[in-house]
């Protein structure tokens, strides 16, 4: 089990791949595919922060920390380094632990400026987003390899209203709705399990938000 104690090792010895691979162990669903592109420093402290936050109730010093470690890596056009210039994956996995911290931790957040933070990385998301909807990480070579990328976003952050809100939603949902029988099994599940998050396919989400807010 990932526990608060092993993040705050993994954190300080800054052991990326350590990292992903326990919360893949942990249930997150990550694609041995994407376990590469993942293993590095704003996925491993983007995701770990987001089980972290999971697992408190409340600010922690490592919360601050890792919170503060994502912050200092955000770019001047508000997305996040990862393996490639303008990364989607690890733009997500920053705005999916952030918002955690927003939620769940709020004043540790707000004193982190972490409202306009994410404010510019879901702008620059948005920005990242092809004609077609998909996102693309640099090193993706197929429009099956871009499938999976946008799959793994939305996975993350299909329940967010301000993601919704920030980027061009319907149209990425559009283009997975009309080939979902094409989609590699990777793919699919992730995109069901972002179906799932939708609010406007299953309203009970809609009534939660509403209950959480």
């Amino acid at each position: 089990m990932l526990s608060d104690n092993l993040i705050q090792k993994l954190f300080d010895t800054q052991d990326h791949g350590r990292m992903i691979g326990c919360l893949a162990d942990n249930g997150t669903a990550m694609p041995l595919a994407l376990q590469a592109r993942l293993t590095q420093p704003t996925a491993a402290s983007g995701l770990g922060l987001r089980r972290l936050v999971e697992l408190t109730y409340g600010p922690t010093p490592l919360s601050r920390d890792m919170t503060a470690a994502l912050l200092d890596g955000q770019l001047p056009d508000g997305s996040f380094q990862g393996t490639c210039d303008r990364d989607p994956l690890a733009t997500a996995t920053a705005v999916a632990g952030l918002t955690a911290v927003l939620r769940d931790h709020p004043l540790a957040g707000r004193d982190a400026g972490l409202i306009d933070a994410l404010d510019r990385a879901l702008a620059s998301l948005e920005a990242m987003q092809m004609e077609d909807g998909l996102f693309c990480h640099g090193d993706d070579r197929t429009i099956e390899d871009r499938a999976l990328t946008s799959a793994f976003v939305l996975f993350l952050l299909a329940r967010l209203p301000e993601f919704r809100e920030a980027t061009r939603f319907a149209d990425l949902m559009t283009w997975f709705d009309e080939r979902a029988d094409r989609l590699d099994n990777d793919t699919l599940e992730l995109y069901h399990m972002a179906s799932l998050d939708d609010p406007s396919r299953h309203p009970a989400n809609a009534l939660f938000e509403a209950v959480a807010a």
